[in-house]
């Protein structure tokens, strides 16, 4: 009970600096102040720089930051292996939002996509003002360099984000000091990389070590640490590296993408890249990360241990108190586990598709009855921590059906408590009507593990590449069950198909944890099509996806209730012919901006090849 209270405390006491630092820096242009004061008056103090930092920190987990719906529901669901809510859910344009995402990406009219934008470049003004004005503060010059450091790692971040979702973006380094500031061109995307990657080997010199930091600030406090850029450095190499290898129909169109400036001529370089820096952060005589020994302890949000793993590299904080992450209400179904709170709408779900082939990969076992066609669990005990499926608790008598159950896989009555099964990652036992403590994992080890075996096999290192992705499959299976059971080098043909496996294995150790959009945009538009497209769309035309008659009528199935309703258009369904795929790689660039960014216009939209609506 003590570490209980323990671990509230410290998280409210975090949440209550993190929302005034936010609320004290949010309205950076909305009136003139009369009085001016420089970096000495505001950041004279060590404790002055600290509130500044958090402050940075705080903007990315505010409503539309990284914990938020805007982001889990109205963007991940484009992924193809996260789905939303439904046409039938109780959003009045549902329906048109799912078909928007059915197109792989957002439209330049969405509101949840404009919002992301704004949350971002205001977490890059508050850290652009930090680094500013970090010069005339008086305080020790060796103290200022580890601030910035977390500041250019933040900003690294956000235009990380940032750049993934648009490609070329504006590209702010100094904070605005008006409207017309804050206005400017979008920058090929190759120099935003080079900016971000600029920032995080800065931060990589320059923020504290780990126990310096966990000295300074709690455990729990979501602070990072100098091998934390480091980490953060190898998925963005990853990152290029798959966008170099396979430049033919990607996102960019009449140019050729520059990353001359850190040597990454090609993606062979980029690989290499990724590879050193995952392998600085695996070196366990350096390094202070470490994979947490029972992968369920990640998400059980009981001890303090929880929020002192030694896998947390970078995480986003939530606490019930202050302004609370809106994951668990998103996600999760209503009355879990009794609770007395209703609105959960579970709407950020896993595919059913998503589902079947993490089974049909590790050990699935199939059901009987109606289901006597699928697979209704597997022996991977990572699928009981990540996931609510087949029946779960709540206020009722008797559990509730949910997906895969013989019971649901035909919608009989309340689709959305059977037509899917739930993430159980942010289901604290505590949760009751609040926002739970349940954090977010922006990065963790295992990450890093898969990121070395990604550029080794790029790099035609199988053997390898195969051995870190077996170190977190015996993590996985621990001492009680036979799966995952461990990959053989010997049984991937080409580099492609080894690397197109290390993608899924991506999807079932960290689903739910927000990298499946990512993931699943940077290899290319015919690679996407092949490995999401083409069989998510097969895979709704099984039986178990049809139409069915009960009480003598025909009643909407799964495919029907979903994906079936044309009312917006034909869009039902992910595109597959590669050139409609092409345009969902990126995000059309928000209206919104190139109507209020004087620099801009209409005009400067996404080429039309690479963008939807």
């Amino acid at each position: 009970m003590e570490e209980h209270n323990m671990v509230k405390t410290v998280k409210y006491l975090i949440s209550v600096v993190l929302s005034i630092a936010t609320v004290a820096s949010c309205s950076f242009l909305e009136e003139e102040s009369p009085a001016r004061y420089s970096g000495k008056d505001i950041y004279g103090t060590e404790a002055a720089l600290e509130t500044a930092i958090t402050g940075c920190y705080a903007q990315l987990r505010t409503s539309t930051g990284l914990t938020s719906t805007t982001m889990h529901e109205f963007l991940f669901p484009a992924s193809g292996v996260v789905h939303f809510g439904g046409p039938k859910s109780r959003l009045s344009d549902g329906q048109l939002r799912w078909t928007m995402l059915l197109s792989f990406a957002q439209y330049s009219t969405s509101p949840q996509g404009y919002n992301l934008f704004k949350n971002f470049y205001a977490t890059i003004q508050l850290c652009n003002r930090l680094i500013y004005e970090l010069p005339s503060s008086p305080v020790d010059q060796h103290y200022k360099d580890q601030i910035e450091g977390e500041a250019r790692f933040l900003r690294a971040v956000s235009y990380f984000y940032l750049v993934r979702q648009w490609g070329n973006i504006p590209m702010h380094l100094e904070p605005a000091q008006s409207l017309s500031d804050a206005n400017g061109k979008r920058v090929d995307f190759w120099l935003v990389y080079d900016q971000i990657i600029d920032d995080l080997k800065w931060a990589e010199a320059n923020v504290r070590s780990y126990d310096e930091q966990f000295a300074i600030n709690a455990k729990s406090s979501g602070r990072i640490c100098n091998y934390a850029a480091t980490a953060m450095l190898s998925t963005v190499y990853v990152t290029i590296g798959s966008l170099l290898a396979h430049p033919d129909d990607n996102f960019w169109v009449g140019v050729t993408p520059d990353f001359s400036k850190h040597g990454i001529e090609t993606a062979e370089k980029a690989y290499k890249a990724a590879k050193e820096a995952a392998l600085a952060v695996l070196d366990e005589s350096k390094s202070p990360f470490r994979l947490e020994e029972n992968y369920a302890d990640l998400f059980r949000w009981t001890d303090l241990s929880d929020f002192e793993s030694l896998e947390r590299i970078f995480v986003i904080p939530n606490t019930s108190e202050v302004d609370g992450s809106t994951l668990a209400g998103a996600s999760l179904p209503a009355y879990i586990n009794g609770t007395s709170l209703f609105q959960n709408y579970g709407r950020i779900r896993p595919t059913r598709w998503y589902f079947q082939k993490w089974c049909e990969t590790y050990g699935g076992t199939m059901g009987s009855g109606n289901a006597a066609n699928i697979f209704v669990k597997c022996d991977d005990p990572r699928l009981d921590a990540a996931l609510i499926y087949n029946k779960y608790v709540s206020n009722q008598t008797s559990p509730l059906n949910c997906y895969p159950n013989a019971a649901s896989i035909y919608i009989t009555s309340n689709e959305y408590k059977q037509c899917m099964p739930y993430w159980k990652k942010y289901l604290d036992p505590r949760y009751d009507a609040t926002n739970g403590y349940a954090d977010l994992y922006v990065m963790r080890l295992a990450e890093v593990y898969l990121n070395a075996a990604e550029a080794c096999a790029y790099l035609g290192e199988k053997t390898e590449a195969v051995g870190y992705v077996n170190k977190l499959l015996a993590r996985a299976r621990g001492t009680e069950s036979t799966q995952p059971a461990d990959w053989d080098a010997a049984d991937f043909n080409t580099n492609e198909e080894l690397i197109t496996r290390i993608f899924w294995e991506r999807c079932f150790e960290l689903g739910g944890e927000g990298h499946e959009y990512y993931d699943t945009h940077r290899f290319g538009a015919t690679w996407l099509s092949e490995n999401i497209a083409k069989p998510h769309n097969a895979f709704l035309y099984l039986p178990e996806q049809d139409d069915f008659t009960a009480s003598g009528k025909t009643v909407d199935g799964y495919r029907s209730s979903h994906f079936g309703q044309p009312k917006y258009g034909d869009h039902q369904i992910y595109p597959e012919a590669v050139a409609d795929v092409r345009k969902g790689l990126i995000c059309a660039f928000p209206r919104d901006e190139l109507t209020y960014n004087t620099a801009l216009s209409p005009s400067d939209q996404n080429p039309s090849e690479v963008f939807w609506q």
